[in-house]
């Protein structure tokens, strides 16, 4: 009965946050901020890599690892994706992982206005496990684990003006489905619907210098972000792509945060680190976490225009 009653104590500290794991560079993100972004990359072909770390001051870090591969056909319009993602919090190696693809449809309303759809799912598994965490009597617990389905949605809306601003508006409901991720097969824990709102604009400011301010909100049961900023882009050498950015940003009641980044050609990296500014920041020390991102992009090979030569013969002259 008592090792049931810690069972369960320990269970509901982990599933009483509610809350999904969270990343400071969401504007890069399909898997995390809208499933439609996928119709509006820059490139027809893109793999990314994104980590974060946090908490490592205060307790053993929490970790997330997701990987993406995304394909853009511009000319149907539709676009897909496949998405990775590891997360482990804590000592006891509170652990979700899984995997989801996507699907993206983009319209064209006008020559400067584009709306896309998306929709994504796939399969998580949640386990925990006992072996790191130590009682004061020795109690034996068996490692638990269990699988659930996962279904988001996403709308999202470019508008260009002037040829010198692109306007970025979205919407996407995580968890639709709303699955139960209890650890316990007696007990029902439902996964509180995600809503995501965002929007950013593309600033052209000068041939080299690129303005790009963003505002994201987000909420999931009782839990609410709130972030603004904004990156500023300088492009150092046209010929090969090399640009050079840096980003300020303040996430509501809890962190402010730095983004650098550098492009080259196809390459481009960012690097992120969140200062605490919650009620943690005394055990914390001021420290919150770190990012980076890693991606990859490139445009699919044109096919050379065959050629034909037409042999010209003069006409015949007739009497």
């Amino acid at each position: 009965m008592r090792r049931n009653l810690i069972l369960i104590f320990l269970i509901t500290i982990f599933n009483a946050t509610g809350q999904d794991i969270h990343f400071s560079q969401y504007k890069n993100s399909t898997f995390f901020t809208n499933p439609s972004f996928t119709s509006f990359q820059s490139s027809d072909y893109q793999v990314l890599l994104q980590k974060r770390n946090q908490w490592q001051v205060v307790a053993d870090p929490f970790s997330t690892f997701i990987m993406s591969i995304e394909v853009k056909n511009g000319i149907k319009n539709n676009s897909y994706g496949i998405h990775f993602m590891n997360d482990i919090a804590g000592d006891a190696r509170y652990q979700t992982s899984g995997s989801i693809i996507n699907y993206s449809k983009s319209i064209r309303y006008n020559s400067n206005t584009f709306f896309a759809f998306g929709l994504s799912a796939g399969f998580y598994q949640r386990k925990i496990s006992f072996d790191n965490l130590i009682f004061i009597e020795k109690e034996n617990f068996e490692n638990v684990s269990f699988f659930y389905p996962d279904i988001n949605l996403g709308f999202l809306n470019k508008k260009t003006i002037n040829n010198t601003i692109d306007l970025y508006s979205g919407l996407s409901v995580f968890h639709i489905n709303r699955p139960n991720q209890s650890l316990l097969q007696s007990e029902k824990e439902l996964l509180h619907t995600r809503i995501n709102i965002h929007t950013k604009a593309n600033i052209l400011l000068h041939d080299s210098w690129k303005i790009t301010p963003h505002i994201f909100f987000s909420k999931q049961n009782v839990n609410e972000e709130f972030i603004i900023g904004s990156d500023l882009h300088y492009l150092l050498y046209k010929e090969k792509n090399i640009i050079f950015g840096f980003g300020t940003n303040y996430r509501h009641k809890d962190a402010v945060y730095w983004n650098a980044n550098i492009k080259v050609s196809s390459f481009e990296l960012i690097l992120n680190y969140d200062v605490n500014i919650s009620s943690l920041k005394t055990a914390s020390n001021y420290n919150g976490a770190y990012e980076f991102l890693l991606s990859y992009k490139w445009n699919r090979k044109e096919k050379p225009k065959q050629i034909i030569n037409i042999k010209q013969k003069k006409c015949p002259k007739y009497l």
